[in-house]
């Protein structure tokens, strides 16, 4: 998405230069928009790859990636990070297109890659939801024989037995024919404790889900994705939770 310029106009007589000089800034910021990405395009991707370049005027960009997904009906939304504003926020507009849409998204670190996903982390508490959320995980690792492991973290203020959290992976498990293997960790802080376990692994991939509000409810998001998004140099993969 592109930000259209502002202008203001005080006189009637200024309508025509205002309109001119609107067209002649759009059509450069368009024209240089474009050129970068096909050179992106040319750069990052094969020959044999369908890579669409498209510029899109709007107010702000979050609205812009928004209304163009509504319209292209993709199967993910893929974003850089932005800037961090310090070091638990993400990017202004990855934070707007993760709370308000409802598809998958997956955020990407300047120097972090998503080609290979061989070492998968599903961070979860393993719930009934659970299985709905690794259901679109699935959709988007299929074919790339990724090894997935389920971990679950255990903390004081949300103490369970380990019996338990097994019973309940163990049930997890019966509804994919993924290769899996389960990890249970104790840690303080839960997002803390999945990035920490996916850079001991070196891991490929984090997906977990989120549970988006929108509207009046939108600053009462997932805490924890947000933070984990934010935590972390690998992909994150952000799958909504119906529940």
């Amino acid at each position: 998405s592109i930000i259209l310029p502002e202008f203001y106009v005080t006189e009637l007589s200024d309508y025509a230069l205002y309109q001119k000089e609107l067209n002649s800034k759009v059509d450069k910021i368009y024209d240089q928009s474009i050129s970068l990405l096909h050179g992106m395009r040319k750069e990052y991707f094969a020959d044999t790859l369908r890579v669409n370049c498209k510029v899109l005027p709007a107010k702000n960009i979050y609205n812009g990636i928004l209304d163009y997904a509504d319209e292209l009906n993709p199967d993910l939304i893929l974003l850089g990070e932005g800037e961090k504003l310090d070091k638990i926020r993400i990017g202004a507009n990855a934070e707007r297109v993760l709370r308000l849409t409802d598809l998958p998204v997956l955020v990407v670190k300047r120097n972090s890659k998503i080609s290979k996903r061989k070492k998968v982390i599903f961070a979860s508490d393993f719930l009934d939801d659970s299985v709905k959320v690794f259901s679109q995980v699935n959709e988007f690792l299929k074919d790339s024989n990724s090894s997935i492991r389920l971990l679950y973290i255990n903390t004081k203020s949300k103490f369970e037995e380990y019996e338990v959290i097994k019973s309940r992976i163990e049930k997890f498990k019966k509804n994919f024919s993924a290769d899996f293997s389960v990890v249970i960790r104790a840690g303080k802080s839960v997002e803390e404790s999945i990035v920490r376990y996916a850079n001991s692994i070196d891991a490929d991939l984090i997906s977990i889900g989120i549970k988006r509000k929108k509207k009046l409810s939108l600053y009462f998001t997932d805490r924890v994705t947000e933070s984990v998004i934010s935590l972390s140099d690998i992909p994150v993969l952000a799958v909504n939770n119906p529940g």
